[in-house]
């Protein structure tokens, strides 16, 4: 989990999860502009290279749709890299980052290192 050169927040957060047969909830431990570490559903057969869509609704109302591909899995956690989102939802993640980040000053720079990569 913390090989992981993005700057993410620890955000526990319930989250929507479409793997192409069904949707399930579940929780996000943290994000980042690069993907998500979510708790692994019960009952759930998925495996690397998987695509998985997930949704996720902030506290202010905020959305951020998220599609994703599964990078490492064991048995309590789901590692998901980030392929696409949209203008709006990439908005709402800034400012989640940015709100939970430390010294919000840094924001800029750290986004420009994620940018540069």
């Amino acid at each position: 989990m913390e090989q992981r050169k993005a700057t993410r927040v620890h955000l526990f957060q319930r989250v929507q999860v479409d793997d192409g047969e069904q949707k399930l909830e579940t929780f996000c431990l943290d994000i980042s502009l690069r993907g998500i570490l979510l708790v692994l559903p019960e009952n759930v057969e998925w495996g690397e290279g998987q695509a998985l869509k997930v949704d996720l609704t902030t506290e202010d109302g905020g959305h951020i749709h998220m599609e994703t591909t599964l990078v490492h899995l064991d048995e309590d956690f789901v590692g998901c890299d980030s392929e696409s989102m949209s203008p709006e939802s990439e908005a709402t993640l800034r400012r989640v980052l940015e709100t939970n980040l430390i010294v919000p000053s840094q924001m800029n720079r750290r986004l420009d290192e994620l940018s540069a990569s």
